[in-house]
């Protein structure tokens, strides 16, 4: 079990440069956003080197300000990653379980405040945290509402990815964070929202990246490895699950889940 807490940065009025640095640094993550998933999730990211040291920059900055030292170092892919989703209601379903809702209301602890979500309000979709339960419930109908208009036929064009994104933290920090709770022994951890998205920027980044240094994954079928390789495909939601991280050892275990939709041609 890990104890996740967000904090939000307090800025008071006489902080006027603290004000500035932070819609600088606001800014910078938009740009990011824009580039590397709000046009387009599957474009090639242009200046990846830059982005990631930009990122990480953003990261160890977030920790020097009190953020739990949580690092980002690999995604993982195995054979259980690709699943189809045969139908609309299985897809319902799906985010159900993404948004903690319905059947799976009661998952929702204060935790999942720190799951990072796609969000497809506006024109141009972004990713972020949740605000509240009504939030919550309002970015799933959203999504939904997102999904239809892709016209989907769940004819086998649809497919869902299930990575796992790994994280570091020395040992002696883990055991700094270690407390208990109702009887069970848990790590703390308190992270900011820019942390927390800056983290699922790393996964999306490294994603990508990792089909040019693995170009085949063995044991999964064509059409999964035309996802894996982001050919010919669209994306209909996506997320970042940090409330049912798994711990072993210094590392930490979160799942980075796609839904794709198969352009044919």
């Amino acid at each position: 079990m890990i104890l996740i807490m967000i904090v939000l940065s307090v800025v008071t009025i006489f902080a006027y440069s603290m004000v500035r640095a932070g819609k600088a640094a606001d800014q910078r993550m938009e740009k990011i956003a824009e580039k590397h998933f709000g046009l387009n999730p599957t474009e090639v990211l242009e200046e990846k080197m830059e982005s990631q040291r930009e990122v990480t920059r953003m990261i160890e900055n977030e920790i020097r300000k009190g953020s739990a030292p949580l690092r980002f170092e690999r995604v993982e892919f195995t054979v259980d990653t690709y699943h189809l989703v045969e139908s609309q209601a299985k897809l319902n379903h799906l985010l159900d379980y993404f948004f903690r809702n319905g059947e799976y209301a009661t998952l929702a602890d204060k935790q999942v405040r720190s799951n990072v979500y796609m969000d497809t309000a506006k024109k141009v979709p972004s990713f972020r945290s949740i605000k509240s339960e009504l939030d919550r419930r309002n970015m799933e109908v959203t999504a939904k509402r997102w999904i239809k208009k892709k016209h989907p036929s769940f004819d086998g064009d649809v497919y869902v990815e299930n990575i796992r994104c790994i994280f570091s933290m020395s040992e002696d920090e883990a055991e700094k964070r270690k407390c208990v709770v109702d009887g069970e022994q848990t790590t703390a951890m308190i992270f900011s929202r820019k942390h927390l998205t800056a983290l699922y920027l790393q996964c999306l980044i490294n994603r990508k990246e990792i089909m040019h240094h693995r170009g085949y994954l063995e044991g999964v079928s064509e059409v999964c490895n035309q996802i894996y390789r982001l050919e010919d495909v669209d994306i209909l939601f996506q997320c970042l699950m940090m409330d049912n991280m798994e711990q072993n050892d210094d590392r930490l275990y979160a799942q980075f889940s796609t839904v794709y939709l198969l352009q044919y041609t």
